[in-house]
């Protein structure tokens, strides 16, 4: 069995993933959807992730997807998403991804996140200040 994992991150969590994933599964090809555009007639799975920005997959990903999918209905598939709710993973994958490819693939897992808040642009970094504050108080207020 050949397996593909592809892969596209803002940040390197889904990298870290992706990486660990590859290691678990001796023989895999691992590719950067953000720099290379693989060959998908060598392998029969392909492993899809992506990180959840926004509520979006990566632009790389979803490209990815829709070049490719014919290709990915005739081959086992399997997704993983790293993201900072974890709880929305059923939301993340019906907004991002086409019903057909969810309803074949084999796995479909979330590998958690990490939240960055200094790459991001001025305006990004004021939304995750907002949202870390926002984490901050509800979990203040679960406490009590």
């Amino acid at each position: 069995m050949s397996i593909l994992i592809v892969y596209a991150s803002y940040n390197a969590t889904t990298e870290k993933c992706a990486k660990l994933l590859a290691e678990k599964l001796p023989g895999a090809d691992l590719i950067n959807l953000a720099n290379t555009k693989p060959d998908l007639s060598n392998y029969d799975t392909v492993i899809m992730g992506s990180c959840i920005r926004f509520n979006m997959i990566h632009n790389a990903v979803k490209n990815f997807i829709g070049d490719n999918l014919a290709a990915l209905m005739n081959m086992n598939t399997g997704i993983f998403l790293c993201c900072g709710f974890p709880e929305k993973i059923n939301q993340y994958l019906l907004h991002n991804f086409p019903k057909k490819l969810l309803d074949k693939s084999i796995s479909l897992q979330c590998f958690g996140g990490k939240l960055y808040v200094k790459p991001y642009r001025l305006q990004d970094q004021l939304i995750m200040n907002i949202v870390k504050k926002n984490l901050k108080q509800i979990t203040e207020n679960q406490l009590i």
